[in-house]
Order: C-alpha cells, then sequence, then structure tokens
C-alpha cells in the first residue's frame, strides 16, 4: 500500500503456501524489511515455512531463498527444541532486519538464537539468546533491531520467554 492506503501489490496468497520452496506463496511471514540499495524485500516466512525469501520490491517476484546457516530449507527436518544439537533449519523463524552494511539478522524463535547473513544468504555467524531458558514455551528471539549509531555497533533482541530486550556487541 502508499503511505495514503492505495493498493500496490500482494505476495502470495493466504492458505496457498506448497512449503518453503514455493517461490509464489508464503507461509504466515511475520516480518518485512524494505533493502533500498537492492530495492529487494527480505521477509521472515518462519511460521509455516522455514525461510528469509527475498523478492523485487517493484513486481513482488522472488528473488532468492534460504534457511538456517544458508541451507536450502528443508521442511522434513524435525522442529525439536533442543540444544543438544544445532538445529540445521530454521523452527519459527520471527523477525529480521539488515544492516547499513547489508547484514541481515534473523531471530529464531524456537531455537533461542539469531543468525547473521550476506545479502545473498551467506551464513556469518550466530548467538544464542539466554540459553540457560528452557526449550518450552514462546522461545526467546522474538525480534532483532539495530542501535541508532553510525556503526550500528548493536544488535537489540527481544526476549518472549523472560520478557527483556538482551544487547549484543
Amino acid at each position: 500500500f502508499t503511505n495514503n492506503g492505495k493498493f500496490l501489490m500482494q505476495i502470495g496468497h493466504s492458505g496457498k503456501t506448497k512449503g518453503s520452496l514455493d517461490t509464489e506463496n508464503l507461509g504466515h511471514p511475520s516480518q518485512i524489511v524494505y533493502w533500498a540499495p537492492t530495492n529487494e524485500l527480505f521477509i521472515s516466512d518462519g511460521y509455516v515455512n522455514r525461510r528469509v525469501y527475498v523478492a523485487d520490491a517493484d513486481t513482488g517476484k522472488f528473488k532468492r531463498m534460504w534457511g538456517a546457516y544458508g541451507h536450502v530449507p528443508d521442511d522434513s527436518a524435525p522442529r525439536t527444541r533442543t540444544y543438544d544439537f544445532l538445529p540445521q533449519q530454521f523452527n519459527l523463524l520471527h523477525g529480521l532486519t539488515v544492516s547499513r552494511d547489508g547484514m541481515v539478522y534473523v531471530a529464531e524463535r524456537n531455537s533461542n538464537r539469531v543468525q547473521a547473513f550476506t545479502l545473498d544468504g551467506k551464513f556469518v555467524k550466530e548467538n544464542y539468546v539466554a540459553r540457560s531458558s528452557p526449550q518450552q514455551g514462546f522461545g526467546t528471539a522474538f525480534g532483532v533491531a539495530l542501535s541508532g549509531d553510525t556503526d550500528q555497533r548493536f544488535l537489540y533482541v527481544a526476549d518472549g520467554h523472560n520478557e527483556r530486550v538482551h544487547v549484543l556487541d
């Protein structure tokens, strides 16, 4: 929509996703971020699907996607919540943001972690948020935001399970 409420476009159709590899529909996405330098929309598509979905901002057409660690999303992977093994797929991707230098930070609620990627989906690093929290309930990494300083030095992580904000350097 425009600022005045005029409809511009829609990406996909509600309830029509064919899974995480579907390039036409989303599965209950939770957040969208516009990245002006490439005119792209980055979408956390993690309630039903397990991916970051990137679309052209003018047309809404699919450009690329990735799952945890930059892997191809795999809906057959278990959704078990555990620290005993590092889940190789997202398990409720919930929020994301893109820094000025082009890093995509993803909050994965049910695995209590934040992962960082390049704009093209290459995995860079991860950090767990409140790892001592039980693997039940809401999870900890609900959303992410960057500090307002020029270097965006800090990443703020909303922790829904413990009802606090964590600050990562």
